[in-house]
């Protein structure tokens, strides 16, 4: 329900937009075609990123294939309903503790006063998960797809990723709202992007824990801290393993135990 209190300077999502960007239509070739363009120019203008499976990356990248995908997906229309939001430019991030999603798209709404009077100002970020994209493409060779898609290397997966999220803005901008798990996302993911699904399979923190150190959930380790050597348990991998260690001090667990727990470099860990 709108609040007739609060103006908005924005023409805002609805039927007109929605039209505008159903309109937007590409064959599987062209798909490919012009997503090989934005790789190519990545690879020449981007400081960073020059390979496939770079190592080092920007949120300057970020902002590079935003214009990129407008330019040669959307027409430019992201960047024209985002300046008649005043939502114009929207904050890019790229996240270390993102493990479970490999990018996220946040639409924030508040109020502010313009003119002395309420209005509703509308803010976009796009954040990419780091450690899915810098585990894939490492230690564990395996196909891996986003989007129902093939991806050849680290960048391909970027390219996959982004284009999800640029979808959310995209229903965002048109409709308001956005689920990956509705028809009309993957009507828009079909035409714009001839993306085959909505999920991506990228390498997590506990397979590339698995192939790279042999840790896995579950398993004894000890690890030395201040030159005390520790005996464990690994209860969950992320960035880095947890730890339990019974101690009578640690907090009381279901199995009727004591632990403390330590987040701990899979590095530093050895297996029991």
């Amino acid at each position: 329900m709108s609040d007739p209190t609060v103006a908005s300077d924005a023409s805002g999502p609805g039927p007109e937009r929605q039209a505008r960007l159903f309109a937007l239509l590409y064959s599987a070739a062209e798909v490919e075609e012009r997503s090989r363009r934005i790789y190519e120019a990545m690879l020449s203008q981007s400081p960073q990123i020059r390979t496939g499976n770079f190592t080092v990356i920007g949120t300057d990248d970020l902002e590079r294939l935003f214009a990129g995908y407008d330019r040669e997906f959307f027409r430019g229309r992201l960047g024209e309903m985002l300046l008649e939001d005043g939502a114009h430019p929207i904050a890019f991030r790229l996240s270390r503790r993102l493990v479970r999603a490999a990018g996220q798209t946040i639409r924030q709404v508040q109020r502010v006063q313009r003119a002395g009077r309420p209005v509703l100002k509308v803010d976009y970020e796009i954040t990419v998960s780091a450690t899915l994209l810098y585990n894939t493409f490492q230690h564990v060779d395996r196909t891996v797809t986003v989007g129902g898609l093939v991806c050849g290397d680290r960048l391909e997966a970027l390219q996959r990723i982004f284009e999800h999220e640029l979808l959310h803005l995209a229903e965002f901008l048109g409709w308001g709202r956005s689920n990956c798990r509705a028809a009309n996302f993957h009507a828009l993911s079909r035409r714009i992007f001839a993306h085959e699904g909505a999920y991506h399979d990228l390498v997590t923190p506990r397979e590339e824990a698995g192939v790279a150190f042999g840790i896995h959930v579950g398993d004894a380790v000890s690890f030395e801290l201040d030159g005390v050597r520790h005996h464990g348990r690994v209860n969950r991998i992320t960035r880095r393993a947890t730890v339990l260690v019974e101690d009578p001090r640690g907090r009381l667990y279901s199995d009727g135990k004591h632990y403390l727990t330590f987040y701990v470099p899979l590095g530093l860990l050895s297996k029991l």
